[in-house]
């Protein structure tokens, strides 16, 4: 099927277009998350487990390693993370962290949310974090997003949009290491709204479940989607998911 890209028509899949960002105001975002130990009660399903912490405001955020390894000095692991954000206007930001081992660095950019942590510079030889890196707020060491070890990226299943975007999320994979419920929260305004549950599926043991939403759900600019789990069984669960959004400019 044909799909409009800019001021041509193309035959290539909508998804190859959307990827390569030739499409006119549209862009193709995902990001995936994963909680090795899902409990009895509802979690998001990232890496620190329980639910994610939000700030009220944009601040200066540090990072630092669990590793004195993760250094940018001479280090054979983690030297550098990029760190992707909104900031408190609402506008997309990132930057380039040098690592301090132990010692926490902050940031030069104020971020209200985090998007994306991955490290992006190693050591000569060397093999990606060493440590567990952390992202915490500066008034109370809250941890806001982390790097498992030896992992290279973040991994947790949640997105903000900026302030001048539209999101929609069409497809998404969700898979479990034992019975597990799973479910898609929206905030669509997250100064004055809590979140709200918009789906719940339930995953099965070592069971991978592919979802093609007929109809979008829709994350209005400044909103922020999240997916949260809960075990079924008695013991805890692993629980990851995989989420693709478009991005449709204002």
């Amino acid at each position: 099927m044909p799909v409009s890209a800019g001021m041509r028509v193309t035959t290539l899949p909508s998804g190859l277009e959307l990827a390569s960002g030739t499409v006119d105001k549209l862009s193709l975002e995902g990001t995936s998350g994963i909680n090795p130990t899902v409990g009895a009660t509802l979690e998001t399903i990232c890496t620190q487990g329980g639910i994610r912490n939000l700030l009220s405001s944009a601040e200066q955020l540090k990072i630092k390693s669990s590793d004195a390894d993760d250094t940018n000095s001479g280090s054979g692991h983690a030297r550098r993370v990029k760190i992707k954000g909104i900031d408190g206007s609402g506008a997309e930001v990132e930057e380039n962290v040098n690592l301090n081992g132990t010692a926490a660095v902050t940031t030069v950019n104020s971020y209200r949310h985090v998007n994306n942590l991955f490290v992006n510079k190693v050591g000569s030889g060397g093999s990606v974090n060493k440590g567990v890196i952390r992202v915490a707020n500066n008034a109370d060491d809250t941890v806001l997003y982390e790097i498992a070890a030896l992992e290279g990226q973040q991994q947790s299943a949640s997105f903000a949009v900026p302030a001048d975007t539209n999101a929609y999320i069409t497809t998404f994979m969700m898979s479990a290491s034992g019975a597990a419920q799973v479910s898609i929260w929206l905030n669509k305004a997250p100064d004055a709204a809590p979140f709200r549950q918009v789906l719940t599926t339930i995953v099965g043991d070592g069971q991978g479940v592919t979802y093609n939403l007929p109809n979008p759900f829709q994350i209005p600019a400044g909103g922020i989607i999240e997916f949260r789990a809960k075990r079924l069984g008695s013991s805890d669960v692993a629980v990851a998911a995989d989420f693709q959004l478009i991005f449709e400019k204002n």
